[in-house]
């Protein structure tokens, strides 16, 4: 079985995410690219493989069902950055079919943001839901607007008890040092303090009445963990490349890498502070979803075969409920069976190894050592 140690997001799947489904577990991925796929890449490595359950999921199933009863976000507020287009959208989209009272979207364009909560009022009226949906422009990156934004919600009396992060800035096709430090510096403004500036408000928020446990869930991506990959794939991104060079998926991105890393970690490191009864924390990955960035680049949509969005949407819900509570502080793709997850060899390790599907460095697992 797998064990990353350094275990992204996007609306698009990079070129590291290509890497990641490897021509044994995700050949499904490029049905579309039959003879590339029929070449054996050799790809032995273990770091390659990336199926941590049997059963793998390419759309929503009845174990993260919005409308499942132990997943009801009945009586909730929930907050989403990005939240007007892409993954964010299909969240948002499944809070309101699990039940939630309040589901507050954010995003750069408020137009969009106004388009993105029509269609969730529709969604409510047809499911025969009462939420109320509130659209705010907000950079993430801006202090001022960040805390402005949160201060009006609560002058307004909306606590938010769920908060998912799923707001990202990619960068252009180069090294760090060809990217220079401000731009680099940016990518962290967006992808890390931007996110950690939303997870402190959300902790900081005044709580009137009893105390009530808050959930916060950061839609993370693979590519955070695919440093150093076997060479036997180098053969897979050449003929990609060829079939689309250019496009963003395909080049490398080390900025977007690095940055959306720190952040994941940054997350990660706030699990520690609290236990799931007081401020649930989970990182995922969304998987491979077909967004603006495939499709202004020309890349059809039948080009790969793409997951439902509604899978991370649905994931979104389920990691904000007590039934994720055993992957606290984890790493996880939204592809994995969570049923399974609880009850495997995986869950089993989860109770026993404190560092497992986090990010660590290997080899340093001193915790796990008496001393």
């Amino acid at each position: 079985m797998s064990n990353p140690q350094l275990v992204h997001h996007s609306n698009t799947l990079l070129a590291s995410e290509i890497h990641y489904y490897n021509t044994k577990s995700y050949s499904y991925l490029f049905n579309s690219l039959p003879d590339i796929m029929s070449t054996d890449f050799g790809a032995t490595d273990d770091s390659l493989v990336t199926n941590f359950t049997k059963v793998i999921h390419r759309k929503p199933y009845p174990a993260i069902s919005p409308i499942k009863p132990s997943l009801s976000q009945a009586g909730r507020t929930v907050l989403i950055t990005g939240g007007g287009v892409g993954i964010g959208k299909a969240i948002a989209h499944n809070f309101v079919l699990a039940s939630a009272a309040t589901i507050v979207i954010i995003g750069r364009r408020l137009e969009k943001l106004e388009e993105t909560a029509s269609e969730l009022d529709a969604t409510a009226e047809k499911a025969g839901k009462t939420t109320k949906i509130i659209a705010r422009s907000c950079d993430v990156t801006d202090d001022i607007g960040v805390k402005n934004l949160w201060d009006d919600l609560g002058k307004k009396g909306v606590f938010v008890d769920v908060l998912v992060l799923n707001s990202a800035t990619d960068t252009a096709n180069q090294s760090l040092f060809e990217l220079g430090i401000a731009e680099v510096w940016s990518q962290f403004e967006a992808n890390v303090k931007g996110p950690l500036h939303f997870a402190e408000c959300f902790h900081k928020q005044v709580q009137q009445g009893p105390k009530k446990a808050k959930y916060l869930v950061n839609v993370s991506s693979s590519v955070i963990h695919l440093h150093g990959m076997c060479d036997a794939m180098e053969t897979l991104t050449v003929t990609l490349l060829n079939a689309y060079e250019g496009h963003p998926a395909f080049d490398g991105r080390p900025g977007y890498s690095v940055t959306k890393g720190s952040g994941t970690l940054a997350i990660q490191s706030l699990a520690y502070q609290f236990t799931p009864e007081e401020m649930q924390v989970i990182n995922y990955h969304p998987g491979a979803i077909y967004g603006r960035a495939w499709k202004d680049q020309g890349v059809p949509e039948d080009g790969f075969d793409f997951d439902d969005p509604n899978l991370p949407g649905a994931f979104a819900v389920w990691a904000a409920s007590r039934d994720a509570s055993f992957l606290h502080g984890r790493y996880v793709f939204c592809h994995w069976d969570v049923e399974e997850l609880a009850d495997s060899e995986v869950g089993s390790r989860l109770k026993s190894d404190r560092d497992y599907l986090k990010l660590t460095v290997k080899g340093l697992n001193w915790m796990k050592k008496d001393f």
